[in-house]
């Protein structure tokens, strides 16, 4: 009889052997065959939560072992996944049921200071491979942002309450058992000991490739760090500048694996400023290439078109990466002076949120090199408004660029469209390579930076140029050995020395004397100068010295200063002069005993309007003898 059964019977088949005798039966017409109260799903063991998938968030979609944790009860995954919930029915049976097909679960909290708390959840799709996305806490306790969210990343099921509340269930049982980690929200190194390195929505270990979940300030640059290409056409493709005379474009590539070696220096940031009349001579495609070893040069530059705190905002989100800033030759010189000081300061300016009143939050000081470009010189333009920006000068390393003379156009257009083709390999490698040799790799800083400042004559105040070279040769270094790039750094280190040896010249040759501050004053303010002869004439002639004498020129706004032209004397009103000292950015007190000592200047009291009709009481001026002799012999 037991071989005439051919599987388990229905409940209707039961009732139709025996009319009425299931009807009675809690029950019936709720499942269809008695089989089902004894059928369990089967739990996943320990080997069934190793499985094997492709990644879909990271690049390339490499395949990771991933370990899916015990869910928390009453929630089990099943041997072959998905989520299901374990309960007891009212007679105390097992209740099992499925909430969603396929694995879903939290991995950890996150603390952003702008979004609140969230947490990092992993879903494994059976044909995209594994997604990792970002969820807000508040809208893991919204029904309408919480089936937003999930529907947005593929999660579709109709009933979202139950999914809602498995997820706040894994919310509460990792805030009783682990803390909340810090989001990202700069890219670069997460600590001083360079345990990891943030790169897009990659972390960088020794060893291996995580995971990186956005911030509110990193999302919008995961994609700018997304490679393309390859790393075998990348090579070739830096290749191009591996020649003579191109030292300088070798030397802005090595800027970027320079960059990363600023979190180990006290200097917060170093710049280069490169510049040429010409069109033509590489200066942006330099930069471009500089920046392919991390990512997608069009997104990673910015360019006139970008406002100033825009420029700021990258520098704090790269935080390590090299910052490159293409055009800045229509900036107007208090610009150019605050981005000197700024840049190399290395944080964001305070500023107020808008809505409250209350700080904007700044990121962590960042670390790194910066290029710049234009056609004019930055300390040019900074001297148009500022008499001597040698702290300027002494912050930004200047080189202007000589027209270079390449074999065709067809070449240099085709290694362009290489760049743009081949970016985002090289970084991750690089960084490995330097966290495996982090110890050695100070130690050559430490070296090449000392050679640097011996080779030049450097001194303290030369201390951003000594490491924007040291870095940027060390950097080179490390890709050679890593097998990056094969360019000559003995050449690219002698080039660095002669531009420091260059810039040194130039700032010494920046050195403004007292009788020139003196003469840009006058000549600034010559309308505003009583130009008349002394009244002392008119006593040795025995007349009356309060007689009137004609004014070669009388001022045609304030009045700042009186000059007597046959005694070539001037009387200078202090308040004006300070005032012009300020704008020029001179030390007032530094200039006037400058003057005492080099022209014989004094301080008295003197009716300007002396010898005019006016009648106007005595003033603080200060007197200078402008006919007395410089050292050289000439009259002034």
């Amino acid at each position: 009889k037991i071989d005439l059964i051919k599987g388990p019977y229905l409940c209707n088949t039961f009732d139709e052997y025996e009319a009425g005798i299931c009807t009675d039966c809690p029950h019936w017409g709720k499942i269809k065959s008695p089989i089902s109260l004894g059928k369990r799903i089967r739990e996943a063991t320990d080997e069934d939560n190793v499985v094997e998938a492709p990644a879909e968030n990271l690049p390339n979609n490499p395949v990771n072992q991933y370990v899916i944790p015990q869910y928390p009860r009453p929630y089990f995954r099943g041997a072959n996944g998905g989520v299901y919930i374990r309960t007891t029915n009212s007679d105390g049976d097992p209740d099992e049921r499925v909430i969603y097909h396929n694995d879903l679960y939290v991995v950890r909290r996150l603390r952003d200071v702008e979004l609140g708390e969230a947490v990092v959840m992993r879903l494994h799709l059976p044909r995209d491979g594994v997604r990792e996305f970002t969820l807000p806490l508040t809208a893991a306790t919204s029904r309408e942002e919480f089936r937003k969210h999930m529907s947005m990343q593929g999660v579709a099921v109709t009933k979202m309450d139950e999914l809602m509340t498995y997820t706040t269930t894994w919310v509460n049982e990792l805030q009783a058992s682990s803390t909340a980690d810090q989001a990202h929200r700069q890219f670069g190194w997460t600590d001083e000991d360079g345990s990891s390195f943030v790169l897009g929505n990659q972390e960088v270990f020794k060893d291996r490739v995580e995971f990186n979940p956005p911030s509110t300030q990193t999302a919008g640059l995961f994609a700018s760090f997304e490679p393309r290409g390859t790393m075998e056409k990348w090579k070739e493709t830096l290749n191009f500048y591996n020649r003579d005379g191109f030292e300088l474009h070798q030397f802005v590539v090595g800027t970027s694996f320079g960059s990363v070696l600023m979190q180990f220096s006290p200097i917060k940031c170093a710049a280069l400023h490169i510049y040429s009349k010409d069109s033509g001579v590489g200066k942006t495609t330099a930069m471009e290439a500089g920046v392919s070893v991390w990512g997608k040069p069009e997104d990673l530059i910015t360019t006139e078109r970008d406002t100033y705190n825009t420029k700021m905002n990258r520098g704090e989100v790269y935080h390590n990466i090299p910052l490159y800033m293409d055009e800045l030759t229509n900036a107007h010189g208090r610009e150019l002076s605050n981005l000197a000081y700024q840049l190399t300061g290395g944080r964001q300016r305070g500023r107020m949120a808008s809505g409250s009143n209350t700080e904007r939050h700044r990121g962590e000081a960042w670390s790194l090199l910066s290029v710049t470009t234009g056609n004019t010189s930055i300390v040019e333009r900074i001297s148009i408004i500022k008499a001597m920006p040698k702290a300027e000068a002494q912050r930004i390393l200047e080189c202007r660029v000589k027209r270079m003379h390449f074999e065709t156009k067809e070449e240099t257009d085709k290694f362009s469209a290489a760049i743009q083709d081949n970016y985002g390999h090289a970084g991750i490698e690089y960084v490995q390579y330097l966290m495996n040799n982090l110890e050695d790799a100070k130690k050559l800083l430490v070296k090449v930076q000392a050679k640097v400042d011996a080779q030049a004559s450097l001194t303290a105040e030369n201390r951003f140029w000594s490491v924007l070279v040291s870095a940027t040769v060390t950097g080179l270094i490390l890709a050679k050995r890593a097998g990056l790039v094969d360019y000559d750094t003995k050449k690219v280190f002698r080039w660095g020395v002669e531009q420091l040896k260059e810039n040194k010249r130039q700032v010494e040759d920046m050195s403004v004397g007292v009788e020139e501050v003196l003469n840009d004053y006058i000549h600034e303010h010559w309308s505003n100068v009583l130009w008349i002869k002394s009244t002392d004439d008119l006593r040795k002639q025995g007349t009356d010295a309060e007689s009137v004498v004609i004014p070669e020129a009388l001022p045609r706004g304030k009045l700042v200063a009186r000059y007597e032209t046959d005694l070539k004397r001037a009387y200078l009103i202090p308040k004006p002069l300070k005032a012009w000292c300020g704008e020029q950015q001179i030390n007032y007190n530094s200039f006037i005993h400058d003057l005492k000592t080099k022209l014989g200047a004094k301080k008295s009291k003197m009716r300007l309007s002396k010898g005019t009709h006016m009648n106007l009481p005595p003033t603080d001026v200060i007197i200078v003898d402008c006919s007395v002799e410089k050292l050289d012999g000439e009259t002034l």
